[in-house]
């Protein structure tokens, strides 16, 4: 019993060095920029982006998503799972307990005698522990750990996508309204101006053809309202599901006007990104994961402590049951002999899931920077495009205002007309899908960048 206690104490302090852990050191990967190609500000991700737009409507929209989302729901989900297994497996740290009981009851028939029964009792207590001398337990627990910490940014991940999202769709309803009121509004014209024509026919000012013209330009207007009807109403469902819902009440979806924006924001560098994209750090967190599970399947190709300790009370008569025991207490070595190289190939195995997750973190990475330069860029050409649009607007509809005063005068003929009105209504729709554009590339670029103020979501 001596030597098992001292073998006890040799083994809990070995126990306290850890031989197999990975490197701490972050990740680095090679031909990282050192600074975006438009904007190196430093960056201020801290505050809530949809707030730029000064839309009370978009604010509880995003509200109500960050709440009620399914896709967020799931998230959460998963994070609850992962830390309920991180948890399990810290619980190797523990030893097990348990408390067997039993009882049977026996005849037992003597020779020349009657049959007598025989009530048997016991009642034991076990309990086993496995010392963690080379660090195994606890590099199943920290690779556990690591991806309950990456299942966090995953959520984080989903509100920001959630948030990005509901904004999108909302810019695009906006932009379905305002192209179905300019061409309610262009229809009211036009058939103000088939009514001008009409007048005019039997004072010989206007034809036949005029007025089957300006009818055809008439129909193509109806059959544009269509799918931007259709459009509208496609764009609603899909809020609502975002939102957790079947359906969203009309007056939730009163606003008519685009938002308008500020400067491109501050964007800081590209090595800012690592910090505050969620789902760079929850690669960076999956790769760490790895990295733990190579030094547990390297730690366990090393023997195994494994200390027990079991008491049992024993008796025939319930009264008596505590007057008979047997204590054992051991300490079991098992070293690993002959396993058809199982173990050796599980250390191969995790160092190959750590060079994949290696690599899904440097294409997390660089796909972050290309997602900021791209909105970037798309920001910047669709200013360009509104300010080439304005300009072609306005040299459009001097050139519809001379082909409408010279066909009153009789110097011109209609088609003249109806070709420059088609064309002016051609560029407001055109300004107006520039203008959605830009928001969208705005929204794409608030959500590239990242930012701490979803932490506040997910505490």
């Amino acid at each position: 019993m001596r030597c098992i206690f001292s073998l006890i104490i040799l083994t809990i302090s070995m126990s306290a060095c850890t031989f197999f852990r990975p490197d701490d050191t972050a990740p680095e990967l090679e031909n990282m920029p050192l600074q975006f190609s438009l904007y190196s500000e430093k960056a201020d991700n801290s505050g809530l982006w949809w707030k730029d737009f000064n839309s009370l409507e978009l604010d509880l929209l995003i509200d109500e998503a960050i709440a009620e989302n399914f896709s967020i729901r799931e998230s959460w989900a998963r994070l609850e799972q992962a830390r309920y297994a991180a948890r399990k497996e810290a619980s190797s740290f523990w030893p097990e307990a348990s408390v067997p009981a039993g009882a049977a009851d026996s005849e037992i028939k003597e020779e020349g005698e009657s049959r007598v029964n025989v009530d048997e009792w016991s009642l034991g207590f076990s309990a086993s522990y496995e010392v963690d001398l080379w660090g195994r337990i606890k590099a199943d627990t920290e690779s556990s750990l690591s991806l309950a910490e990456a299942s966090r940014e995953d959520l984080k991940t989903a509100v920001m996508s959630v948030t990005g999202q509901i904004a999108e769709n909302w810019i695009a309803l906006l932009s379905t309204k305002k192209q179905q009121a300019l061409f309610a509004s262009q229809m009211e014209l036009q058939k103000r101006l088939l009514d001008l024509i009409q007048f005019r026919f039997p004072l010989a000012r206007s034809t036949a053809l005029d007025i089957y013209q300006q009818q055809q330009s008439i129909e193509k207007i109806e059959a544009a309202l269509i799918p931007l009807q259709s459009r509208e109403k496609a764009l609603a469902r899909q809020l609502a599901l975002f939102m957790g819902k079947a359906s969203l009440d009309k007056n939730r979806l009163s606003q008519n006007d685009f938002p308008v924006v500020d400067k491109i924001p501050q964007i800081g560098l590209p090595a800012d990104l690592l910090a505050v994209r969620p789902d760079v750090r929850a690669a960076g967190l999956k790769l760490q994961s790895a990295r733990w599970q190579i030094a547990a399947a390297k730690a366990d190709r090393l023997p195994a402590l494994k200390l027990t300790a079991s008491q049992t009370y024993s008796s025939a008569d319930i009264g008596s049951i505590f007057d008979y025991w047997l204590l054992n207490l051991a300490a079991n070595l098992t070293a690993p002999v002959f396993d058809g190289k199982k173990r050796r190939l599980e250390v191969a195995r995790t160092e190959a899931l750590a060079d994949e997750r290696f690599a899904a973190y440097g294409r997390v990475v660089f796909t972050a920077i290309k997602e900021v330069e791209d909105a970037l860029a798309d920001e910047e050409q669709y200013a360009a495009i509104i300010e080439s649009l304005d300009r072609q607007l306005e040299l459009s509809e001097k050139t519809m205002r001379e082909a409408r005063r010279r066909y009153l005068n009789g110097s011109s003929d209609f088609i003249n007309v109806l070709r420059e009105e088609l064309n002016v209504l051609q560029l407001q729709q055109e300004l107006i899908v520039a203008h959605e554009n830009r928001l969208v590339a705005r929204i794409k670029l608030y959500k590239s960048l990242g930012g701490s103020w979803v932490a506040a979501y997910v505490e």
